[in-house]
């Protein structure tokens, strides 16, 4: 299924900003001093009566539930995913654990959620919820997590809280996380599976002192990868035109040009609006993160799924993109098209539902390319309607520069972050027992509910010969329009086991397929050309004192670079005024842009070096 996005933002969010974690990561004057001082007022102090013990839990089956192969799923040739079993209850009476979760308009009530039921049932364990407002990884909900550890007030566990990498480490050295290494080891069956699978997940998750924190969320998800570079292009215009699809930045303005003076929707009007795309609020679509790519590596600007705007490996050493010659030369060309009426000044300051209103417009059509995630980021996708207008627009590629360049960005590390999916605390009494539950969403039935709903009601098993996206065996159909209803399903909340087999294996309808399959052929056919791996900085788990230098300058930084785009596209400012680039270029180093860079470095070696 594709990633909710827009207003609300998106989950998985695999990297929290850094502008967020002098507010959120010590939470309101928690430091790490205050952070020991308050663990004497936490539930248990390692032993078995009082909680957080890491060794035998008296609850936990070691290794794991009992379970039997459920045989109804067909699994396609080479099949690397969750896999299904029926498992025995976790628990022979009752037990609850405490668990705080975000608030999220798809789950509503967490204890009336129709997976929620069906999970508890499935496990024998109860959950007492505590919702705190805002969606997963907001200010607003950070703060009353930071507040509930302050006073003391700890639950067993958390789920879906997005602590940073720097937040873990604290917390766990401090006793206050407790440590997943053996607890995994000893009865969780479905993470290991994950390992296997995916051996870079293990290492993204385990922080510098050796130890996991947190459960993780796995999405392996293709057109994630690639989605914040997406370009789109209506399919009908070229054709009106007899135009074929650019290949090269030359070839993309003549096709623009033709678009604004040869009026492709065939109204007799001036009215076509040759390339858009929104600046705010969420899942911002700066213009830079296409057409760098036909000038230098580019990893993209902020956005959920990338956890450091711009910055790359240069032979090894952190560095920043934004500053370098071929930027300049990219930004040469935006104004070069906004001069030229190609592009629309909105593209900078509407927002996404903006946008939507642009391309739900009725009567003729008057959007010709838009610089978005997917087609839900500007208008109304209706899967159920073959002559929908959705249908139209398809992607552009990774256009040829001057000299050939042509690198699509690829997120390598977007499967798994290592943000919290779910940590215990030193609180909690059966450690064991959290991790196993936790464990129990990763298999193949729990995800496809809680993605999808009930069984034969949101989804059924795929018979075979049915066709999965990728045209191999389908292992699953979806039955609805996806998403499901509010209150059925836990709205990609949750621990994830989305492995990229897995959301291929949707069937797909040939007659009326849904926008999943063309979204993946389209970003395959137009993104694959990845960068090399060797030039995407990974996830890396900052200190409380890097954290504290990074987090205000990314700012500034994130607010700078934005800012400049727009005006030097627009001509505010003049991109081939030297004086003018180099005031750009002094500005981003005093505001620190060194020591910035210096912390990313420092970090990284902890951790790969």
């Amino acid at each position: 299924m594709a990633e909710r996005h827009g207003a609300s933002g998106a989950f998985p969010l695999n990297g929290m900003s850094r502008r967020q974690f002098v507010t959120r990561a010590l939470g309101v004057g928690l430091s790490a001093t205050s952070a020991g001082s308050l663990l004497a007022g936490c539930s248990g102090g390692g032993d078995p009566e009082g909680g957080g013990a890491v060794g035998a839990d008296p609850l936990a089956k070691k290794g794991g539930p009992k379970s039997t192969q459920n045989a109804d799923p067909i699994y396609p040739e080479g099949y690397v995913g969750p896999v299904a079993s029926h498992k025995q209850p976790l628990v022979k009476e009752k037990v609850t654990l405490r668990i705080v979760v975000p608030q999220n308009t798809a789950v509503g009530d967490w204890k009336d959620n129709q997976f929620t039921k069906w999970y508890e049932e499935t496990t024998g364990v109860h959950i007492e919820w505590h919702v705190v407002a805002g969606e997963a990884g907001s200010a607003d909900a950070m703060t009353k997590v930071n507040a509930m550890i302050a006073s003391g007030d700890l639950p067993d566990a958390f789920m879906n809280i997005d602590f940073s990498p720097a937040q873990q480490m604290l917390y766990g050295s401090q006793g206050l996380f407790v440590p997943l290494n053996d607890l995994i080891e000893n009865y969780c069956v479905e993470i290991k599976r994950i390992f296997k699978a995916y051996p870079d997940v293990k290492e993204l998750i385990t922080a510098n002192d050796g130890n996991i924190y947190t459960m993780p969320y796995v999405n392996d998800c293709f057109h994630c990868n690639c989605g914040i570079q997406r370009m789109w292009i209506y399919q009908p215009w070229l054709d009106e035109l007899g135009l074929s699809m650019p290949t090269t930045l030359d070839e993309f303005e003549e096709v623009l040009t033709a678009f604004v003076n040869e009026d492709p929707n065939g109204n007799g009007k001036r009215d076509e609006l040759p390339l858009m795309a929104h600046s705010l609020p969420a899942w911002p679509a700066p213009l830079s993160n296409f057409f760098m790519g036909s000038f230098l590596y580019n990893p993209g600007g902020p956005a959920s799924n990338r956890p450091y705007p711009w910055l790359y490996l240069n032979n090894g050493k952190v560095d920043i993109v934004v500053n370098k010659p071929g930027w300049r030369e990219g930004l040469r060309y935006q104004n070069r098209l906004f001069r030229k009426g190609l592009i629309a000044k909105e593209c900078f300051t509407q927002d996404i539902e903006a946008l939507q209103r642009i391309g739900n417009r009725k009567g003729d059509n008057i959007l010709g390319v838009v610089r978005a995630w997917d087609w839900g980021s500007f208008l109304t996708i209706d899967a159920s309607d073959p002559d929908a207008r959705w249908h139209g627009y398809v992607c552009v590629p990774t256009l040829k520069g001057p000299d050939g360049t042509a690198i699509s960005m690829w997120n390598y590390y977007g499967k798994a972050g290592n943000n919290a999916g779910f940590v215990v605390t030193k609180a909690c009494k059966y450690p064991g027992l959290a991790v196993q539950w936790a464990d129990g969403q990763y298999e193949l039935e729990a995800q496809l509910r809680a993605s999808y709903g009930d069984l034969n009601k949101g989804w059924r098993w795929a018979e075979e010969g049915e066709a999965g996206i990728n045209g191999k065996q389908a292992l699953y159909k979806a039955l609805i329009t996806w998403p499901p209803e509010d209150g059925l399903w836990w709205g990609q909340l949750g621990l994830s086991y989305r492995s990229n087999d897995f959301r291929l294996a949707e069937a797909v309808d040939p007659k009326a397929p849904t926008f999943e399959k063309p979204l993946y052929e389209e970003s395959k056919k137009y993104y694959d050309a990845r960068q090399d791996q060797s030039l995407q900085l990974p996830p890396v788990y900052l200190t409380e004192e890097q954290a504290a230098v990074t987090s205000e300058i990314s700012v500034s930084i994130e607010n700078h670079v934005l800012q400049h785009e727009a005006k030097f596209t627009m001509g505010q400012l003049d991109i081939n005024d030297d004086d003018a680039w180099q005031t750009y270029v002094d500005t981003l180093d005093r505001m620190g842009l060194e020591n910035y860079l210096r912390a990313y470095q420092e970090a990284f070696d902890a951790k790969y070096s």
